[in-house]
């Protein structure tokens, strides 16, 4: 770490900050573990065991940036871990750090910590499970003989921290500074095409609505794909700048207990396989998507139903359409 001086005097590198400034960009609100692990995740198994040493460099770049009114204490979880987010000014700084239009970063989190925000962690968990981050080579090259082991079997993760969007209002009628009655809001929005996969629009459930509600929503989301744009395009694809594909819709649920978990996903997915949906919609438990990845056997498919399968085997599944 750089020595302390007036201008940053908790320490902290240009490096560091910048880390802090691209994880709230995205996430908008942040535990410094989990700014950690989505950008150093070399440090996780240096310091298992000792959370306070692994997050400190990024908490330090965290209060620097508060005395410099770009970031903001947010509260804490409701395990007590102390929450980051970004003031109007910090937002205008990640874009650039991001290099988003600002019309891109959505809104700040102000007042998402009043009660924990337990939503907010779901997502969180959510992009480190697809991502499931992994270091660079210089990052690993510091890793010990025996973490190396832990490196391989780490399951390999979808797109970049820069490939995510979350927060995003879905506009059935309106516009950006004036969306229409119903439009939907995404958790999250994944675009990877490095892996030929299509816009993913990703639903996290936890359990604080029925099966019913939840599946409605995906009539939300067939009135947002089916809004048309200029020369007969579809508005999203010209929003998302994709030339093909259909978006799919991801479904990640989420309980006080996987047995909870899987009971609503089964109820949601029936539901869902009722409406024969023209898009696919897929369906997975976050404990499941953490142990063993997006292309891991993670995934069913709503309308087909079957064992869980990877990604990319349960979208071919769902264009199989019987």
């Amino acid at each position: 770490m750089a020595g302390k001086n007036a201008r940053w005097p908790y320490g902290s590198t240009a490096a560091l900050r910048e880390d802090v400034l691209r994880v709230l960009g995205v996430l908008k609100i942040a535990t410094g573990e989990q700014i950690q692990c989505l950008t150093r995740p070399h440090l996780t198994d240096r310091h298992r065991h000792d959370p306070g040493r692994r997050t400190k460099p990024h908490r330090n770049a965290a209060l620097d940036l508060a005395l410099h009114q770009l970031t903001v204490s947010e509260g804490a979880t409701r395990e007590g871990r102390k929450l980051w987010g970004l003031t109007t000014a910090g937002l205008q700084a990640a874009a650039q750090v991001l290099d988003r239009p600002l019309s891109d970063m959505g809104s700040t989190a102000r007042g998402a910590a009043a009660h924990g925000a337990a939503h907010a962690m779901a997502v969180n968990a959510t992009v480190q499970a697809l991502l499931q981050p992994q270091p660079d080579n210089a990052q690993a090259a510091q890793r010990r003989e025996g973490d190396q082991a832990v490196l391989k079997a780490a399951p390999p993760g979808l797109g970049r921290l820069e490939s995510i969007r979350t927060e995003v209002p879905l506009l059935i009628t309106g516009s950006e500074s004036a969306p229409g009655h119903g439009s939907p809001q995404a958790d999250l929005v994944l675009r990877a095409p490095e892996h030929d996969l299509p816009v993913a629009f990703v639903q996290v459930d936890r359990g604080t609505v029925t099966p019913a509600r939840l599946a409605q929503k995906a009539n939300s989301y067939h009135a947002y794909f089916t809004r048309a744009g200029k020369h007969s395009t579809p508005w999203w694809r010209q929003h998302w700048h994709t030339p093909a594909g259909d978006p799919v819709l991801l479904y990640v649920f989420t309980a006080h207990s996987e047995t909870a978990a899987l009971d609503r996903a089964r109820q949601t997915m029936a539901l869902l396989h009722e409406r024969d949906l023209p898009f696919p919609v897929l369906g997975t438990l976050l404990p499941r998507l953490q142990q063993r990845g997006p292309w891991g056997d993670a995934w069913w498919h709503a309308a087909r139903g079957g064992n869980p399968r990877p990604l990319d085997e349960a979208l071919s599944f769902a264009h199989d359409r019987p």
